[in-house]
């Protein structure tokens, strides 16, 4: 018999500026608007991927308190979940990071990994990004947002008063 409870947390980031995670164990989640990195910036994925991980935790550490008082389970696991594998490999320490932006990201995320209960493990595992629901959460409004933008454009042509081009018309 197991004896710890396990909450499963997906993470994920899109350079656009939008931060996604989901909770497996509530079936809840959220996408976030963060300021997003400058184009061709250097590390500027891996830096939204931090920054994913980071709000995943911080959002979902409430619920997980909760978890870890309400268990029958004498310790409680929280594996977080993500796409990127370098970003994985920097949390565990197996990478080496190389940016000073992001060394401070980890170093948040460690103080608050330290701030929760002795009886709190943190995994951070690499999954396949089609598996990834955060990911697919930020997909999914991709879409949305491309089907407004569609829809939008179309319907400035359906407007009273205004003509296509007239190149449009005699072709």
């Amino acid at each position: 018999m197991r004896q710890h409870s396990i909450v499963v947390i997906d993470a994920d980031a899109s350079p656009s500026g939008y931060i996604a995670w989901y909770n497996h164990h509530t079936e809840k989640g959220t996408i976030r608007p963060v300021r997003p990195s400058p184009k061709n910036e250097r590390f500027g994925v891996q830096r939204m991927e931090l920054l994913a991980i980071y709000f995943a935790l911080r959002d979902n550490l409430a619920h997980i308190r909760r978890a870890l008082r309400r268990s029958s389970k004498r310790r409680i696991v929280v594996e977080v979940r993500s796409d990127s594998k370098t970003t994985v490999d920097q949390l565990r320490g197996t990478t080496q990071i190389r940016d000073s932006l992001m060394r401070r990201i980890v170093s948040v995320i460690g103080r608050l990994l330290a701030g929760m209960d002795c009886c709190t493990t943190i995994v951070f595992d690499h999954l396949e990004r089609s598996k990834n629901i955060a990911g697919l959460m930020l997909e999914q409004r991709r879409r949305k947002e491309q089907e407004r933008m569609m829809e939008m454009l179309s319907s400035s042509y359906d407007m009273p008063g205004f003509a296509p081009p007239v190149s449009s018309l005699c072709a």
